[in-house]
């Protein structure tokens, strides 16, 4: 099977990246259940792309996975003298769970900027963490972010009304600085959280996430991460568990994961990943797969949830040897 998409209406078939299984309780033999279909690519020293399975030219929208590029767009206008501090910035960046940390520090951001919570720019919402509770905009899990662009809207004198315009001053900067990392600009459309929402090539994130590994430009948000890596995510959440260990990592929406890491020779690699499905649980499976196979993070550093059968584990969610073989084979 390959990975082909139409032009203009996102990926229609991918290639077969992780698959659930599920016990025939009586052989004890796994039968695959479902598979995750996607694409994935692998990017080296120069972007060059070392390896892909579906399409690397994929167009896609990276969602929240642009966070850590929009985070250092926002600290090129606050400079030095203004920049929040590294938890403080670490949530910036975060599709965060809504726990009383997270909370604390949007609180601590917003007020750098002397914004209230009912001032923030994105939609009331209910948390992760705690679904049933009433929702509210600092409880969003993209509310650091608009904190973020608060404190950069005040410091160039933008207006609440103006922070999420695309056309206006603080989005003019941030969406040239996601083609600077990403490549062009396939598509602006509009965010769940209403912020300006980019399209690249697939190939393109992959590279941006090497760059922000390794790159003095976006020091300061790797080592937020580096230093705050529940803030970013949160509880159980993969990349916080990959921040923790040294590896730039960042979820989006619809299935979308971008990754970067130091080789050992102190170049950048990047990898990227998108689920035609839009579910996350696959292409969670393959990024530790891969990361894993590659030397880069123990194989304990994350588990996947595994299938239930009486609220007991019954199965895996696993990569495809076809898909992991053939990514681990070029980054080796």
């Amino acid at each position: 099977m390959t990975g082909t998409h139409t032009s203009g209406a996102g990926p229609t078939v991918g290639v077969p990246l992780a698959e659930v299984t599920r016990r025939d309780e009586r052989s004890g033999r796994e039968l695959v259940e479902s598979v995750h279909l996607g694409h994935a690519v692998l990017t080296g020293p120069d972007g060059e792309v070392l390896a892909a399975v579906g399409d690397p030219s994929l167009p896609t929208y990276v969602r929240s996975a642009a966070k850590p590029l929009q985070a250092t767009a926002c600290l090129e206008v606050l400079g030095d003298s203004r920049r929040p501090s590294p938890p403080e910035l670490a949530v910036g960046w975060a599709s965060h769970r809504g726990e009383a940390r997270h909370v604390d520090a949007v609180r601590d951001l917003l007020h750098r900027s002397g914004t209230t919570p009912e001032q923030l720019t994105c939609p009331p919402a209910s948390p992760q963490a705690d679904p049933g509770a009433t929702p509210a905009r600092i409880l969003h899990n993209c509310s650091g972010k608009h904190a973020l662009f608060a404190l950069a809207g005040a410091q160039q004198g933008t207006d609440r009304a103006g922070l999420l315009d695309p056309d206006g001053p603080l989005q003019r900067l941030v969406l040239a600085r996601l083609a600077d990392g990403l490549g062009p600009l396939l598509a602006v459309a509009v965010d769940g959280c209403g912020a300006p929402a980019v399209a690249v090539e697939l190939a393109g994130l992959a590279r941006a996430f090497g760059r922000i590994a390794v790159d003095d430009d976006h020091r300061p948000v790797r080592e937020a991460g580096f230093a705050h890596p529940g803030l970013v995510g949160g509880e159980g959440r993969l990349e916080s568990a990959l921040l923790g260990a040294g590896v730039v990592a960042k979820v989006g929406a619809e299935g979308v994961y971008g990754v970067g890491w130091q080789a050992a020779d102190g170049s950048p690699r990047g990898f990227a990943v998108k689920a035609t499905d839009g579910a996350t649980r696959g292409v969670a499976a393959l990024t530790v797969a891969l990361l894993t196979a590659l030397g880069v993070v123990p194989a304990d550093v994350w588990v996947a949830p595994p299938p239930l059968g009486g609220g007991e584990p019954v199965g895996a969610v696993r990569a495809t040897a076809t898909a992991l073989d053939r990514l681990a084979a070029a980054g080796s």
